[in-house]
C-alpha cells in the first residue's frame, strides 16, 4: 500500500486531534453521500477513458472496480480507518487494492477542492429535490382542503383580533401562496445549483485534455462551473441561498401551524388535529397537545440560524473551500427536516377536524362586520370615509360590552333611521364575505377564481418539479449504462 497523503510530504502520519475532529468530520458526512461520489469517479472515469487520458483496459478495470462499490454497501467497504484521510482518499486504497497502482490514477486532472465541490451539490441537490416534493405534498394538502372547506364561515384575525369574516376555503387559499413562492425560490437555488465544479481542479484547470461538459452531462447538471477558480470555492455560496430558501419556507409554515395551533386550544376550540398527531402528558392525563404544530413552529424558530451560520462560513474563508470543507456540511439535514414539517402541517390540514358551527358563530362575533356598516353610511349616507369610520367606532364604544352581531340599543346620529333588520342585513357575516368581490376576494365567484389560479400554479410547479428530477434520472441512467458497457471489456 502507498503511504497516506501526508506521510508522503509532511514525513509524518496526522496528529490523533486531526483525525478525529478534521477527518472523521469529513468522512461522516461524504460516507452519508456516498453512492453520490462514486457515481462522481464513474462519470471522470468514463470522461478520462473517452478523452484518451486513460487507456481504455486502465478505464475499464478502475470502472468494474467503481461499480462493485455500488453494488455491495459502500460504506462498509469504505470504512476506512479516518487517519487515512477522506472519502476521495478511501476510494483511492480501494481502487489501488482492486487495481494496483493504477487505481490511484482515479485523481488525475482534478483536485479534492473541485471533488468535495461537486460531491457537495450532488448531496445538497438531491436533498432539496425531496424537499421540493414535500413543498408539492403540502400545497395539494392547503388546495384540497380550501375546496373541502370552500364555504365554510370563519372569524379572521389581525393583532389576534376578529378582523374580519372569511371562509376556511379562502383561508386555506391563502396559505398556499406561500408555498408556492417557496417552490418558486427553491426552482431557482436548483437552477443557480446546475452547474458542476468537477475538472476546475485546485484553481487553475488542468493542463489534461479533459471534457467538463461530458463529466457535469453524466452528473445530471446543465453545464460546468464557468471559471476554475470559482468550482472550488465561490460556487459553495449554494448552501446560504438553500438555507435562506428553507428558512423562509418554514417561517410560511409556521404561520399556517400558529393559526391552527391557537384555533385548537381549548380555550377557542374552532378545530382539533387529528388524535394521531397529538400527544398526551405523563401526568395530566386529559391532555390532547398538538405537538406536530409545536414542532413545526421550533424548526421555523431554529431555521432562522441557518443562513447566519452559512454566511458565516463563507465570510470567512480565503482562498480555499477549507472554512466549508471542515465543517459538516448542514444542508442535507436542514432539507430532511424541512420536509418532515411540511409533510406534518399537510398531515394536519388533511386530517383536521373542523367545527363548522363554532366557526360560522364565531365569524360573525365582536363587529367583525362593522366596516360594511360604514361602506353602507358612505354609500347611502353620503358621509366620507373616516366620517363613516367615526361613526361606526362610536357606536360600537357605546355597545362594546355586546358581543353578538346585534345592537342592543337604538343607534344614535347618523344610524339612528336604521333598524334593527337593516343592521342585521348589513352585519351579517355570511352577507358581508359574499359583498368582498374585488379580485382575490372572499365572494364566492372569487373563491372559484383563486380555487383555479392556484390548481394552474401548482400543476406549473409539478411539471417543473417532474423535470427536474427526471432529468437527474436520465442522467444516472446514462452514466450507469455507459459504465457497465465499458466495464465489460475489461477483461476482454
Amino acid at each position: 500500500m502507498s503511504p497516506t497523503l501526508t506521510e508522503a510530504r509532511l514525513g509524518s502520519g496526522p496528529a490523533r486531534e486531526l483525525v478525529d475532529h478534521v477527518n472523521a468530520v469529513e468522512l461522516d458526512d461524504e460516507t452519508a453521500a456516498v453512492a453520490h461520489y462514486v457515481r462522481m469517479d464513474l462519470a471522470h472515469t468514463l470522461m478520462l477513458t473517452q478523452e484518451g487520458i486513460f487507456r481504455k483496459q486502465q478505464g475499464a478495470a478502475i470502472t468494474a472496480a467503481l461499480l462493485r462499490l455500488l453494488d455491495t454497501d459502500p460504506r462498509t467497504l469504505l470504512a476506512g480507518d479516518p487517519a487515512i484521510g477522506t472519502l476521495g482518499l478511501q476510494i483511492e486504497r480501494y481502487l489501488e487494492e482492486q487495481c494496483g497502482p493504477s487505481g490511484l490514477d482515479i485523481q488525475r486532472a482534478r483536485s479534492r477542492i473541485d471533488q468535495k465541490s461537486t460531491g457537495i451539490r450532488l448531496a445538497d441537490r438531491e436533498a432539496l429535490l425531496h424537499t421540493m416534493d414535500a413543498m408539492l405534498r403540502l400545497g395539494e394538502a392547503l388546495l384540497a382542503a380550501a375546496e373541502r372547506h370552500d364555504a365554510v364561515l370563519a372569524p379572521g384575525y389581525t393583532h389576534l383580533q376578529h378582523a374580519q369574516p372569511t371562509t376556511l376555503g379562502h383561508y386555506f387559499n391563502a396559505q398556499y401562496w406561500p408555498v408556492s413562492r417557496a417552490l418558486d425560490r427553491t426552482i431557482h437555488a436548483l437552477r443557480r445549483l446546475d452547474e458542476c465544479p468537477l475538472g476546475g481542479a485546485a484553481h487553475s484547470g488542468t493542463s489534461w485534455p479533459i471534457n467538463r461538459e461530458t463529466t457535469a452531462s453524466y452528473l445530471g447538471f446543465a453545464r460546468p462551473v464557468r471559471n476554475a477558480r470559482d468550482a472550488g470555492l465561490s460556487a459553495q455560496d449554494g448552501g446560504a441561498e438553500i438555507a435562506a430558501v428553507l428558512g423562509l419556507s418554514l417561517a410560511g409554515a409556521a404561520r399556517c401551524a400558529s393559526d391552527l395551533f391557537y384555533w385548537s386550544s381549548s380555550e377557542v376550540g374552532l378545530v382539533r388535529l387529528s388524535s394521531a398527531l397529538c400527544g398526551t402528558s405523563s401526568m395530566m392525563p386529559q391532555k390532547r397537545n398538538p405537538i406536530v404544530l409545536e414542532r413545526i413552529r421550533g424548526l421555523a424558530g431554529e431555521a432562522a440560524g441557518w443562513t447566519a451560520s452559512q454566511l458565516g462560513t463563507l465570510h470567512s474563508a480565503t482562498s480555499t473551500d477549507a472554512d466549508q470543507a471542515y465543517v459538516h456540511n448542514r444542508i442535507p439535514g436542514y432539507c430532511r427536516e424541512s420536509a418532515g414539517a411540511f409533510d406534518l402541517l399537510a398531515e394536519a390540514v388533511t386530517t383536521l377536524e373542523v367545527d363548522a358551527e363554532a366557526l360560522r358563530a364565531s365569524a360573525g362575533r365582536h363587529w367583525s362586520t362593522a366596516s360594511a356598516l360604514a361602506d353602507d353610511l358612505v354609500r347611502t349616507r353620503g358621509l366620507s370615509f373616516r366620517q363613516a369610520h367615526e361613526t361606526v367606532a362610536r357606536y360600537i364604544a357605546a355597545q362594546e360590552t355586546n358581543t353578538s352581531a346585534q345592537p342592543r340599543d337604538p343607534a344614535p346620529g347618523e344610524l339612528a333611521d336604521y333598524t334593527p333588520e337593516d343592521l342585521a342585513r348589513i352585519l351579517d357575516a355570511a352577507a358581508f364575505v359574499e359583498t368582498r368581490t374585488s379580485q382575490g376576494g372572499t365572494s364566492a365567484a372569487r373563491r372559484k377564481e383563486l380555487a383555479h389560479e392556484a390548481e394552474l400554479d401548482l400543476d406549473r410547479h409539478r411539471r417543473t418539479g417532474a423535470d427536474l428530477h427526471a432529468r437527474v434520472v436520465e442522467a444516472d441512467t446514462r452514466l450507469l449504462r455507459d459504465a457497465a458497457a465499458l466495464a465489460a471489456t475489461h477483461h476482454i
